[in-house]
């Protein structure tokens, strides 16, 4: 007997509701398949891979809101899903590129992208069944990978480019002011007034400033130690890498404090003169700088370090307090305090030359030399000895905090104690002190087309008149034409660029680490560690700003060089930076040429694939090292980077790419891990039947490598797997499930008979990713959760949170479909009018333990809608091919207002379960536990993990409990 029979007659009879109705629904949702991308058809199943590979793209360059939306999105575009229809700008652009091709470089702008995996199976056919189906064709077309190809033969040189007319190279030569979004401000219960006593004791040392509130109070949070952080318990207001960013900055500014007043003061004759007293000035300076902040008494820090604490402790202070007046446009004042607390700033060094290694090396090289290490002590507190020794037996030692200073005693001992020698080989431990500064240099009186176009484009680039155009000729003169042209050398009071290509390479990194503090604190003061991070800028980002100034047209080189070396075009770069630098000074922190602010901004403070490999094998217990071959003449070597990797069983696989060309060792070794990851990426993208054998061998040695050295990773480290899309967690967390399982079918076979038992830690570590998905800190339920503000549209979303956290945790105490409904019509029918149409009849339907809860929160939503209306409610059931359909009807409500944001976070949280909002109506697909055939182990370890609920249901009932009071009492309708 149907129990509905007679329900709707204890209520006054509503209007005839239309049959169809329902069945409108169903065929309106099954029929939307696609999506409307700028003109173009493009189903959702490609739409959702594309997605995913551009949050990888994204969370590659650590852009982490973009693959926070990009993850978001892709799971709104199950079968039958409504996406949104005003994707931004950027999204939309990156869309085109990829699935039109056009993916030859990051989506980001930065680098060229690795090819990505694609989850490409064409799904089971399913006839008119509207399960939950995430259809999968083909993924948009990328760029292969680029064919290995043998290196040319020892020696050879690349063929000489044909001789070309030359034409004026063309350079953007427009100038900006730089605008940076406002700081975010310290928070008050942790600074205090102490800003105000850091900002009196700053003042009192550089003898009167006035600074602002914004600078006051940041001044006191660079006073604090991470050990006070988290005694104060503030480490949730602000990150310890607040603190790190300060420092690192500070250090920068540092670095180009002191060389600026060195190049005032001094001229070395080599680069390594150069080099090597900076950083005896840079570790006095600090050492100065500790000292001042311990007598000022500056740090705040946690009751254990302050028993004893170290050296660096204060030195870390001073360097975060100049980071906070760098980042506050104060950089003289960072300049007057550094000269203030170390007077040997600006004094000429009567230690200038060679450091003691280098003059040992020289002294001893026809002997050889080699240094042994021991250290003693206690972590913080470790001292280093180290012994060097002599092919002929001398030997002395040294002791210090650092192996390198312990090798620099050691070779000032073995100098102390054969001064003979080292003064026959001419290398007199009591250097020269370094020449006084020369006139300035001045332009080639003949410099040709090339370099007199490209000094006259630079300096109007950076509004340098005619100041420093004897500087930028030397930015843009190369060593080898130096050799070759030494009466126009001299004449000019010229030489080569090295010393200022030194110079710039610390102004870069300043300007880098600007860029990047700023905008990092803008956003907020709890960053993680890669939102956090700065990378020193390499030669491959120098020569890539250098290649769009086109400063290999004007570098003047021999007729042996061609000038367009990596090397010789980052070492342009920099030296053309500090020639600008040494002319504007800090100015270049506020004004400069738009190249440069691109360039900047665009930077991409990322690991390189060197490191992202290894931070892959740390995870999964993979031992790796390089080995290198060279081949060729000395001035042409060829490197080669073979890797050995062996995973936790103890099995060994090399693998050895090949590049064309003379590549260096650094080239070499990011190519070979380059190649490791792409080859890792196949088993996606339906790429593996097309793998050469020794590819296909590597991969399934990585795949094995994983599932046996899985162990059991941390929250971060899951996070970084998924990002990088290990072992199908992407798949997995976006819902799509057939993917999922065409992933898995395609590396079954590779794995062999070893691969039939599923390991426990995979067991454990699916359930962990998606529930880090669905109720973590960054899930779309943490968020919506902690939406701040009073605001209807706030509201609502903090009550949908509630609403699903309950449908997880517990659910109805009913045990069927009908108790649900049954139990909410008692509860819902003396407040408005409901009429309940049951046409399940017998169709099969076996629901998941968690549908039952989502079908009870969703009739509770809407039914609050309709009470809030004051309104009636019609309510249709009914299966098809193992689906239950429940159309919710509402009259005179705003459903896509009121149930948008449940609908979708329903949709995104729960397995199997879909909610669409219409004008009219909301309808809840729950695809039920069809029968299938038995599964493989490993797509059965992840469909049990994806179907069921949430590992830790206690947590997520806290979770309900303490959510906020606000959310829970008031309904989202009133």
């Amino acid at each position: 007997m149907n129990r509905w029979v007679g329900i709707v007659s204890l209520r006054e009879t509503a209007p005839p509701t239309p049959v169809h109705r329902i069945a409108l629904a169903i065929d309106a949702a099954r029929n939307r398949t696609s999506y409307q991308l700028a003109g173009q058809t493009v189903p959702y199943a490609r739409m959702r891979s594309a997605l995913r590979t551009l949050g990888q793209e994204h969370a590659r360059h650590h852009e982490w809101e973009r693959y926070a939306y990009c993850v978001d999105l892709a799971g709104d575009f199950f079968d039958g899903g409504h996406p949104p229809t005003g994707l931004p700008s950027w999204l939309t652009n990156e869309l085109q590129n990829l699935l039109d091709g056009r993916y030859g470089t990051s989506p980001t702008g930065g680098r060229k992208a690795h090819p990505r995996r694609t989850d490409s199976r064409p799904a089971h056919q399913r006839p008119a069944s509207t399960r939950r189906v995430r259809t999968t064709p083909p993924e948009a077309a990328r760029p292969p990978r680029p064919a290995r190809s043998a290196p040319p033969a020892a020696g050879q040189r690349p063929s000489p480019e044909p001789v070309r007319p030359y034409s004026r190279a063309e350079r953007r030569l427009d100038v900006h002011d730089v605008t940076y979004p406002a700081l975010c401000e310290p928070p008050v219960s942790l600074v205090g007034t102490y800003g105000q006593e850091v900002r009196e004791i700053v003042g009192k040392a550089v003898r009167g400033w006035d600074a602002g509130p914004e600078v006051t109070a940041w001044l006191g949070l660079a006073a604090e130690h991470r050990s006070h952080l988290y005694e104060s318990h503030h480490a949730d207001q602000v990150t310890p890498h607040v603190l790190g960013l300060l420092d690192r900055l500070g250090a920068t500014a540092l670095d180009v404090i002191l060389l600026d007043a060195y190049a005032r003061r001094a001229t070395p004759r080599k680069v390594g003169e150069q080099s090597s007293e900076h950083a005896r000035r840079r570790a006095a300076a600090d050492l100065a700088l500790g000292a001042w902040a311990a007598k000022q008494g500056l740090v705040r820090m946690g009751a254990g370090e302050a028993q004893q604490p170290a050296r660096s402790v204060f030195e870390g202070v001073a360097r975060q307090i100049l980071g906070v007046l760098s980042l506050c446009g104060e950089h003289d004042i960072a300049q007057r305090l550094v000269a203030s607390v170390w007077p040997d700033l600006d004094r000429p060094s009567s230690k200038t030359g060679a450091d003691p290694v280098t003059l040992a090396h020289t002294a001893f090289h026809k002997e050889g030399l080699t240094y042994d290490y021991d250290e003693e002590g206690p972590d913080h507190r470790k001292v280093f000895r180290a012994v060097v020794r002599t092919g002929t037996g001398r030997t002395a030692e040294g002791t210090g905090q650092s192996k390198k200073a312990a090798r620099v005693a050691a070779a000032r001992a073995l100098l102390d104690a054969y001064p003979k020698v080292a003064a026959a080989a001419g290398a007199e431990r009591k250097a020269t002190p370094a020449n006084l500064p020369t006139a300035s240099p001045l332009p080639y009186a003949q410099p040709g087309n090339r370099q007199r176009d490209a000094v006259s484009d630079l300096s109007a680039m950076f509004e340098l008149g005619h100041r420093a155009d004897g500087l930028l000729a030397q930015a843009l003169t190369h060593a080898s034409w130096v050799h070759e042209n030494q009466a126009a050398v001299t004449a000019a009071r010229q030489r080569d660029n090295h010393l200022l290509a030194h110079h710039g390479s610390h102004v870069v990194n300043h300007l880098a680490a600007h860029v990047r503090v700023r905008q990092t604190l803008a956003h907020g003061l709890t960053p993680d560690e890669d939102e956090a991070r700065i990378l020193t800028t390499s030669d491959d980002d120098t020569a890539r700003l250098g290649a769009t100034l086109q400063l290999a047209e004007g570098l003047l080189t021999s007729r042996g060089e061609s000038g367009q070396s990596r090397t010789a075009v980052s070492d342009a770069t920099q030296a053309v930076v500090a020639a600008a630098w040494r002319v504007h000074g800090p100015r270049l922190l506020r004004r400069r040429p738009a190249v440069l602010d691109d360039w900047l901004s665009g930077l991409e403070h990322q690991h390189d694939p060197v490191t992202i490999l290894a931070i892959m094998a740390t995870t999964y217990g993979i031992d790796h090292d390089y080995t290198y071959d060279v081949s060729g003449p000395d001035h042409l070597k060829s490197f080669t980077a073979t890797i050995r990797l062996r995973d936790a069983r103890g099995r060994v696989h090399r693998w050895t790419e090949r590049l064309p060309g003379t590549p260096g060792k650094p080239e070499a070794k990011r190519a070979t891990a380059e190649a490791v990851l792409d080859i890792l990426a196949a088993p996606v993208n339906g790429a593996v039947d097309d793998l050469p054998a020794p590819e296909r061998d590597l991969l399934v040695f990585l795949l094995r490598a994983q599932l046996d050295g899985l162990g059991q990773p941390t929250e971060r480290q899951r996070a970084r797997m998924l990002a990088r899309g290990d072992l199908g967690t992407d798949l997995l967390t976006t819902g799509d499930i057939e993917a999922f399982l065409a992933w898995a079918e395609r590396i079954r076979p590779m794995l062999g008979p070893d691969g039939t038992a599923v390991p426990d830690a995979l067991r454990e570590l699916y359930p962990k990713v998606l529930d880090d998905t669905r109720l973590g800190p960054g899930s779309l339920l943490r968020r919506m959760a902690a939406e701040p503000g009073p605001d209807v549209a706030s509201v609502v979303r903090r009550n949908a949170a509630d609403a699903v956290r309950r449908a997880l945790s517990s659910g109805p105490q009913a045990a069927s479909v009908r108790d649900v409904v049954q139990d909410w019509w008692r509860d819902q029918a003396p407040a408005t009018g409901v009429t309940v149409r049951d046409d399940m009849r017998q169709e099969v339907f076996r629901p998941l333990p968690i549908h039952l809860g989502a079908l009870d929160e969703t009739l509770k939503w809407g039914g609050e809608a309709a009470e809030a209306a004051d309104t009636r409610i019609d309510v249709e059931l009914t299966v098809q091919d193992g689906t239950l359909h429940v159309w919710l009807g509402l009259d005179r409500v705003d459903v896509r207002a009121a149930c948008d944001d449940f609908a979708r976070l329903l949709s995104h949280t729960l397995p199997y379960t879909d909610c669409l909002v219409g004008d009219d109506h909301v309808l809840l697909r729950l695809h039920g536990d069809l029968e299938t055939d038995p599964l493989h182990p490993l797509a059965a370890a992840g469909m049990d993990a994806y179907a069921s609920g949430p590992k830790d249901r206690r947590r997520l009932i806290e979770q309900v409990a303490d959510g906020p009071a606000e959310a829970q009492d008031k309904q989202p309708y009133s």
